[in-house]
């Protein structure tokens, strides 16, 4: 396994670009109330995308890593941006999503009665 190269600064390429994309999301966050500055919000939060994939294809060079085997767009950003936070705010403590992709169940036969039975009792149970 090879080590990242560093720059002048003592920084990889990945802490680089990921300090700039949080500087760019710390930057706009005052301005996402601000209905006049959405192209301004939305140019920005691009840009900050397009760094910390510039950061995760700077890692995954510097430790040879290998790219996932599924379909690159198997769920969309926007949906594993979804379940990322709904896992984060189950959770409440530190974790990592590694992938999210789509399931199909195969349901032969499906009875509502036995569905609404299994739905009433995890309703029941408490989270911890």
């Amino acid at each position: 396994m090879s080590t990242p190269i560093e720059s002048s600064d003592g920084l990889t390429a990945s802490e680089s670009s990921l300090g700039r994309a949080l500087a760019l999301i710390h930057r706009v966050l005052p301005q996402l109330q601000e209905p006049g500055r959405a192209a301004d919000v939305q140019k920005a939060l691009r840009n900050a995308a397009a760094l910390i994939e510039s950061a995760r294809q700077a890692h995954a060079a510097g430790r040879q890593l290998n790219q996932p085997s599924g379909p690159a767009d198997a769920v969309g950003v926007e949906m594993a941006a979804i379940i990322a936070s709904a896992v984060a705010v189950m959770l409440d403590r530190p974790h990592r999503v590694i992938s999210v992709v789509p399931v199909v169940v195969p349901v032969p036969h499906l009875n509502v009665w036995s569905l609404e039975g299994r739905s009433q009792l995890l309703v029941s149970h408490k989270v911890r």
